[in-house]
């Protein structure tokens, strides 16, 4: 699989890398992740529970940034892609694109959630015939990845669907379209809505990297926030 490795990551960004500035963002990352901490004890012994929580998450994600800060230049960038973006179909092709690079991909959906019903419907897809879209067109089931990754709000991956037995319904549909393997991850925004579920698919026995499931599970709550604007 094309994973996001070290290399891809210095391909995005090469002025940053060519021009060895990346030391100088971690530096800046560090500096942002010691204020966070400071302004939650300050606001922990003010009381302020609730902010000194949001601070010291805020804090967690930089310092999980200082790991890999061109993820992090790449999901800012990707957020302001999707701020940016005009309509709701511009922000999932966007998405769209953005989660393919990210997961080493070709082919995935996003299905948005009818307010109404509840129901997982498809909005965006790359590489998908027909008969894939209309038997996933809708779906109100927890046998699927997506339906899981609705039900539980939860990333959920499947490494073999025909070892799953929770899949068993969908095998002979995921034999025709050509896939073996799956995440799906929810987008739900900052408020805790959830606004549908991105999937990409594999054509052999997969499971992605964890550093690119984790990037993933942030990316999603960048494309829900999005998709919350647009609503």
């Amino acid at each position: 699989m094309d994973t996001v490795g070290p290399e891809r990551w210095s391909d995005a960004f090469p002025w940053l890398t060519r021009n060895r500035l990346v030391p100088r963002l971690q530096d800046l990352l560090q500096a942002s992740e010691l204020a966070q901490r400071s302004s939650a004890a300050a606001l922990r012994a003010m009381g302020r529970l609730e902010m000194a929580e949001q601070a010291d998450g805020y804090a967690a994600r930089v310092r999980e940034d200082l790991d890999n800060p061109l993820a992090a230049l790449w999901l800012h960038a990707r957020e302001r892609e999707l701020t940016a973006a005009p309509t709701l179909d511009a922000v999932l092709d966007s998405a769209m694109t953005g989660a393919l690079w990210l997961m080493g991909a070709t082919r995935g959906n996003v299905q948005l959630v009818v307010p109404t019903t509840g129901v997982l419907r498809i909005a965006a897809h790359r590489g998908f015939r027909q008969d894939f879209l209309d038997y996933f067109g809708t779906v109100a089931d927890t046998a699927s990845a997506c339906g899981r990754a609705a039900g539980e709000q939860a990333q959920v991956v499947i490494a073999d669907v025909s070892s799953d037995p929770g899949f068993a319904p969908h095998r002979s549909v995921a034999a025709t379209a050509g896939f073996r393997a799956v995440q799906s991850t929810p987008l739900t925004d900052a408020s805790g809505q959830l606004r549908g579920v991105l999937s990409t698919h594999y054509p052999g026995a997969y499971r992605p990297p964890e550093e690119s499931l984790r990037l993933m599970r942030r990316y999603g709550t960048l494309i829900a926030n999005a998709l919350t604007s647009k609503a």
